[in-house]
């Protein structure tokens, strides 16, 4: 994973670099595929915040994207866009102190992003409401949550048929709680995770190229 994550970044900066006399934005609807690779980090949250029953810690780990992109110009630099996806996640258990990782579960969405964004000279930037929902864990007792909201934000940069971005989601709501039951309450942790990613998409169909 480390391996393409740094093989997708000297592909962005050679892009940049070597390209920007030559890109080309379209001004039409346009279609495409893309998949790309992400890492997630979680915070815990507790509830009442001075609830101390510990939980294992949960490190930085690792997952994917595969899914749909369209693009609606608005003006010359000014557009719309939106993703359709499947999306897998991991959430890894381990001890800080022994460096021992001891459990791994697994997460995976059906996606929806909406974003407006911003292009010049085929680099852009764009942000907007992201909504996921839970198609399966493997969690035996789950508590994960069955729709999960965030705020997601891509800065790429598209030649002819390519799109290279990296995106960051930034959680609204938890995707996973642990409850307990001490002295008749119900404390709880919440997991939030926040997510970043790369990805490379290729342009299907639509739109005319701006010289």
């Amino acid at each position: 994973m480390k391996t393409t994550f740094s093989s997708i970044c000297v592909f962005v900066i050679l892009s940049f670099s070597g390209t920007v006399n030559y890109a080309q934005v379209t001004d039409g609807f346009s279609f495409g595929l893309k998949a790309g690779a992400n890492r997630m980090s979680t915070k815990i949250i507790s509830r009442p915040s001075n609830y101390i029953i510990q939980l294992g810690g949960v490190g930085v780990s690792n997952g994917f994207q595969v899914g749909a992109w369209a693009t609606l110009p608005v003006s010359r630099w000014l557009f719309i866009d939106t993703d359709l996806y499947f999306q897998q996640k991991e959430n890894k258990y381990e001890d800080p102190i022994k460096d021992i990782i001891y459990g791994y579960n697994t997460y995976r969405y059906a996606g929806v992003s909406g974003r407006v964004g911003f292009m010049y000279k085929g680099a852009f930037v764009s942000a907007g409401p992201e909504v996921n929902v839970l198609l399966t864990t493997t969690l035996a007792q789950n508590e994960a949550q069955g729709v999960e909201w965030g705020i997601n934000a891509r800065l790429g940069y598209q030649y002819r048929r390519v799109r290279i971005e990296a995106f960051y989601t930034k959680p609204l709501t938890h995707y996973e709680q642990k409850t307990f039951i001490v002295q008749g309450d119900k404390p709880q942790h919440l997991f939030y995770g926040n997510t970043l990613g790369l990805s490379l998409g290729v342009r299907l169909f639509g739109g005319k190229e701006r010289r």
